[in-house]
């Protein structure tokens, strides 16, 4: 475990100083408001919540989050903020149940299948010490909705920035939106990886051209400062 921390800080450490600089000169240039409207599918520990804190200190926050110890400490961390809100739920094409993949590294849970033949698991497994077999440590069915279900639900209208982290479940994710009218988007923001991680995860292009079927374009690919994937932003046209 102690390894595990290890990697963990020295990655959130490379992804301060090199990643978050090129992601705050991309929103600072595109965004000229106080107050933005984001939703954050992937909340994790809080690290974009805190991004969008940082730069737009009055930004409304949405942020989902299936993992129930890390919804508990993210209620916990922003209880004082009114305009922030977290939901114990996944995302995904339609609601119901999904099983949920509980890594050794919070980061990587998914709702997808891994792929134990993929070079980059093993080497991944290698570097936190794990075999590939025991990279989930756990596993539980979750409550997932859609962004549609959601955002009409809660009666959000207009949002600056969609930002979907889901570890290979990013196309279901954006399925879920699309299936009906709803809310305007400005930008949405994903995480490509460009390996073979999970056995059914669609490719950049798929993802593409159902962006481009509901009118975004690509507008920019921002790289992490370590591993081989991006950030990839696509606007409303």
């Amino acid at each position: 475990m102690f390894r595990i921390n290890v990697v963990r800080a020295l990655i959130h450490i490379n992804e301060w100083f090199i990643f978050y600089p090129r992601l705050r000169k991309f929103y600072k240039d595109n965004i000229r408001k106080n107050n933005p409207v984001i939703i954050d599918v992937g909340s994790n520990k809080g690290q974009t919540i805190d991004f969008f804190l940082k730069n737009f200190r009055n930004a409304v926050i949405y942020g989902f989050e299936p993992n129930l110890e890390l919804y508990t400490m993210l209620c916990e961390k922003y209880k004082n903020n009114t305009r922030i809100k977290i939901t114990n739920c996944g995302i995904s094409d339609k609601p119901g149940k999904l099983l949920f993949k509980e890594t050794v590294t919070n980061e990587t849970s998914t709702f997808e299948e891994l792929n134990y033949d993929s070079e980059y698991l093993k080497m991944k497994s290698k570097v936190l010490g794990v075999k590939p077999e025991n990279m989930v440590k756990k596993t539980y069915e979750v409550t997932v909705t859609t962004l549609h279900d959601f955002m009409e639900k809660e009666n959000i209208k207009n949002v600056d920035v969609l930002k979907i982290d889901t570890e290979g479940h990013e196309y279901k994710c954006l399925l879920g939106l699309f299936n009906g009218p709803g809310t305007t988007i400005n930008f949405i923001q994903l995480e490509q990886h460009n390996d073979d991680m999970y056995t059914n995860k669609a490719s950049e292009d798929t993802i593409t051209q159902l962006l481009i079927k509901n009118k975004f374009q690509l507008y920019q690919k921002i790289k992490h400062g370590f591993g081989d994937f991006d950030e990839v932003i696509y606007k409303l046209i």
